[in-house]
């Protein structure tokens, strides 16, 4: 192989894995692998995609080496490859958010709209955890909640939190979390409780994020 060979090889090899996310549905799809592991029917209900469609992304997503999956009786689950991924998808999006004007000005209208712009950052959160007057919030969904959260937070899913709004006290600050800065269940949430007269912000960024800052904290220690 000389050099040219080797160097087309490479970067069509770079090229394809690329390839394989320049696809919404396919990011999407990321997005909520990165809170834990989820079947098929699970990633269809989260994502409104139709089931091929699903699958067909998912086939994709696995051939590079992007997501894994295991079978269960008649269920497969899919799960991302590692955490190294992760990580990467993480730059991507914070990337984008920092150099590409129409992702920011999108994200700036809807948490405008949903009155969540004064969002908490992941080091100011660490601040305020010792804080009693604090109440830290998980919105995305129960099971995903189970594989994974924020320490110190509680489970209230977006969908139960209507219900629930006696139960929470009115003599904290309440911070929001979901997903990730993509995730509109924090915005939702952040909307409600205002109406209702409660002082709550969203956190910027989400469990991911938050679970990547204490892996790369161990590894410094």
């Amino acid at each position: 192989m000389d050099k040219r060979e080797f160097k087309d090889a490479m970067y069509s090899g770079l090229a394809k894995m690329l390839k394989a996310l320049a696809n919404p549905a396919r990011l999407e799809l990321i997005d909520l692998l990165a809170q834990g592991e989820k079947s098929v029917e699970g990633l269809v209900e989260a994502s409104k995609l139709t089931v091929a469609n699903t699958s067909q992304h998912l086939q994709v997503l696995k051939n590079n080496n992007i997501v894994k999956s295991r079978k269960e009786k008649q269920y497969v689950f899919y799960s991302l490859s590692n955490n190294e991924f992760l990580d990467l998808y993480h730059h991507i999006s914070r990337y984008g958010l920092s150099e590409i004007a129409e992702l920011e000005r999108t994200l700036v209208q809807q948490r405008t709209q949903h009155h969540s712009c004064n969002a908490v950052s992941l080091d100011e959160l660490e601040l305020m955890m010792d804080d009693d007057n604090v109440l830290l919030m998980d919105v995305r969904p129960a099971v995903e909640f189970g594989f994974g959260h924020i320490t110190g937070a509680i489970s209230l899913p977006a969908d139960e939190l209507k219900s629930q709004l006696c139960k929470l006290p009115r003599d904290k600050e309440i911070i929001a979390y979901c997903r990730g800065p993509f995730c509109a269940l924090s915005d939702d949430a952040v909307e409600l409780l205002s109406s209702k007269g409660f002082k709550v912000r969203r956190l910027d960024e989400g469990y991911p994020e938050w679970k990547l800052k204490q892996l790369e904290t161990t590894k410094t220690e």
